[in-house]
């Protein structure tokens, strides 16, 4: 039985007051399979809106390739673009993105996602959202 990481979601999506949190891990063919969505309320859940690969994205390819987080504080005018469903069903102005790992190999995203706004991040948003990755990550353990 796969971990369930809705409190994990749940305690992220209130830390940091954002509209929706959701945990992505491949599966067996490669795709990364949205596993977990926690919402605020009112937030539309990622599974109404056009089903995309995340992989075929920018800011999916950044966090496999660089293994670093990546902070966008307004989707609609950072270099590195997010599907456009995202900004245009899900009115998605912000988010951060932290890439999940296992065994040395990227597994995995955790993405927290801001609605209807840009967002300037604080350290201590970035270190909650790093805080909830370790504790997806610990549960990935073999």
């Amino acid at each position: 039985m796969a971990p369930d990481h809705a409190a994990d979601c749940r305690r992220l999506l209130s830390d940091v007051d954002a509209s929706r949190v959701t945990v992505r891990l491949v599966d067996a063919t490669g795709f990364p399979e949205l596993v977990t969505e926690e919402c605020a309320a009112g937030v539309p859940s990622m599974r109404t809106s056009t089903r995309i690969n995340p992989a075929d994205f920018p800011t999916y390819r950044h966090l496999v390739e660089t293994g670093e987080l990546l902070i966008q504080s307004d989707t609609r005018t950072h270099p590195i673009r997010p599907p456009q469903s995202l900004i245009d069903e899900l009115r998605v102005y912000a988010q951060i993105l932290a890439p999940i790992r296992h065994g040395g190999r990227i597994v995995g995203t955790l993405s927290v996602h801001f609605q209807d706004r840009p967002r300037q991040f604080s350290a201590s948003d970035i270190a909650t959202v790093c805080s909830c990755r370790e504790r997806i990550e610990a549960t990935l353990a073999d």
